[in-house]
């Protein structure tokens, strides 16, 4: 009898306990939450994104609203959106003890802005990879102009952005060269304004400050990169000190070992 009896006073107790830890996890789904505490990574001063525009796509999907209870957050929902996004190279969506949630972006680094008639612009980021204008931000970057010669409407960014060899064939590779040693450089970053396409000289760079052009030609390689910004800047440091800013026509760095400069007639 006393054996039935504790066995009954353990079965009330384990029922009693399940009973409370399903009325407490009923409670705490229906808690209200706050806002997200939204951590955006933004690489090197380009923003891409504000909070309130992140929150305002999802509402617009009604992934968040407020006053929204714990059992309507739909975190792997949210976190799936937010890594498909445009502007976002990485989105971490958690809940913390106290109830708190978080979402902590880390926004993309557009490099160079493609410019070609007839298609719409595109940007190329610091990872190499291809990517839509931000309906949200214009960033000042380096502009890429007279790629219709290799981008055409039947050759938009829908046929290059998963074609590695569209992606050589229309310089790409090429662009994103260029474009990723400029904005490392402070010097170059500020100097150089638009680089534009042709098939005769290649790409030829406009500057910021000075009447010149920068006959830069291909850029095959990092190393041919390098060469070619090193003789630049060799011509800067030794010669415009001198001749002054006017005084030339262009700058022709495509010639191994030399610098060809053209004074104005």
């Amino acid at each position: 009898m006393i054996k039935f009896l504790k066995i009954a006073l353990l079965i009330f107790i384990f029922g009693g306990t399940v009973f409370l830890l399903i009325a407490a996890n009923e409670k705490i789904a229906e808690q209200r939450l706050q806002s997200p505490i939204i951590e955006l990574n933004v690489q090197d001063g380009i923003t891409l994104l504000t909070e309130e525009e992140l929150l305002n796509e999802l509402r617009v999907l009604h992934l968040f609203r407020d006053s929204l209870q714990k059992s309507e957050l739909k975190i792997e929902a949210i976190e799936s959106y937010l890594e498909e996004m445009n502007e976002v190279l990485t989105a971490d969506v958690y809940m913390q003890l106290d109830n708190k949630w978080h979402i902590d972006v880390k926004t993309r680094r557009p490099i160079a802005r493609v410019i070609a008639s007839g298609v719409d612009d595109f940007y190329i980021d610091n990872d190499y990879e291809l990517m839509r204008l931000s309906p949200y931000a214009k960033p000042k970057i380096l502009a890429f102009t007279g790629l219709e010669q290799l981008i055409s409407s039947k050759l938009g960014y829908d046929e290059i952005i998963n074609n590695d060899s569209l992606k050589t064939i229309c310089k790409m590779d090429q662009i994103y060269r260029i474009s990723n040693y400029v904005c490392k450089d402070a010097f170059y970053n500020a100097q150089i304004v638009q680089v534009h396409y042709t098939k005769k000289d290649g790409f030829i760079m406009i500057p910021r400050v000075g009447e010149h052009k920068i006959i830069f030609g291909a850029a095959d390689s990092d190393e041919m990169v390098a060469d070619k910004f090193k003789k630049l800047t060799t011509f800067y440091e030794e010669v415009i000190p001198y001749e002054g800013w006017s005084k030339y026509e262009s700058i022709n760095l495509k010639f191994k070992d030399q610098i060809v400069a053209k004074k104005k007639e």
